[in-house]
């Protein structure tokens, strides 16, 4: 009988203890299906709900930049056309007074000659300059390296068809990239796409790395401050959440998915990846309904179950 009497306390106490362990799990699985709420409730604290939008998401490394102004441009193409010009008359002034100053019948002086090769010396030289300040302010590799070329591109950025941005990167290496994407501050979050890259002189202002990138088909003022990017690794795929359905506690990020009617889960997001007005993440689904309205006040529930909707 005492045998019997002591095999049924011990198997009391592993059910005790087999409660106890679920006791937790039960905890967890409660936590995990979110904060259910009463119909009411959710209408009184103005709970709001957005389908998260599905968005692609490319790493990049960021910049800022500025866009030339056109008359800084205007003058150094100028100046460097009429030293050209200067250059080019005087060369074939020179290269006519040495032919007629040969032979028995000259026509004119050596002297003559020796003026217009100094003259012709002086804006050869004069047109080097021109060239290497043209070179100091917009780099070795611009792409108006021959006179058609430089013609084309002097003509879209005089017609206003293109603009011509200079870009700082605090921390690049290796080639000039292949793209810069070139976007407005502020509200208009508009963005261009240049494929005209090429390094520039360093900015002493802003330390990094600089180049020159040549934009189409925008909008952008002149002097008109930007952001830009440099696209780096492979397309991700998830969903956009709107900037307004974030909450913070507890040192992390949140936002709150519907998975009910009245059921919110409140669910940890990575906020290092922003896209315009919103953020990239991974852990929610496109289609899935995040709160845009209310979440605090979710949060506020959560946290302190006793707090009523009329607060």
């Amino acid at each position: 009988m005492r045998k019997i009497l002591l095999i049924a306390t011990l198997l009391m106490l592993a059910a005790c203890g087999k409660a106890e362990k679920a006791a937790p799990a039960e905890k967890e699985a409660a936590e995990g299906a979110g904060l259910t709420l009463k119909a009411e409730d959710v209408k009184s604290l103005g709970i709001a709900v957005k389908a998260a939008a599905s968005a692609q998401f490319i790493g990049s490394i960021a910049g800022y930049g500025v866009v030339t102004a056109l008359d800084t441009i205007a003058q150094a193409d100028s100046e460097f056309l009429t030293a050209q010009a200067a250059a080019a008359q005087s060369g074939a002034a020179a290269a006519r007074a040495r032919s007629l100053s040969t032979g028995e019948e000259a026509a004119i002086s050596r002297e003559q000659v020796e003026v217009a090769e100094s003259k012709a010396a002086a804006d050869a030289a004069a047109l080097a300059l021109a060239r290497r300040k043209t070179e100091a302010a917009f780099g070795l590799n611009s792409p108006w390296h021959d006179a058609a070329s430089r013609q084309a591109v002097m003509r879209r950025l005089a017609s206003g068809s293109a603009v011509l941005v200079r870009v700082t990167f605090p921390v690049l290496g290796g080639a000039a990239p292949q793209r810069v994407e070139i976007s407005r501050m502020g509200a208009d979050r508009k963005n261009w796409t240049a494929h005209t890259v090429w390094d520039a002189p360093a900015d002493a202002a802003v330390p990094g790395r600089s180049f020159y990138a040549l934009v189409d088909g925008s909008d952008l003022a002149q002097n008109e401050r930007v952001t830009a990017a440099i696209p780096t690794g492979a397309s991700q795929a998830g969903a956009k959440i709107p900037a307004q359905a974030l909450v913070y506690g507890e040192s992390e990020s949140w936002v709150y998915v519907q998975t009910a009617a009245n059921t919110f889960l409140r669910t940890k997001v990575d906020t290092s990846r922003p896209l315009d007005d919103g953020y990239f993440v991974d852990s929610v689904k496109p289609g899935d309904k995040v709160v845009t309205d209310g979440a605090g006040l979710l949060m506020a529930r959560e946290i302190n179950p006793s707090t009523g909707a009329e607060e």
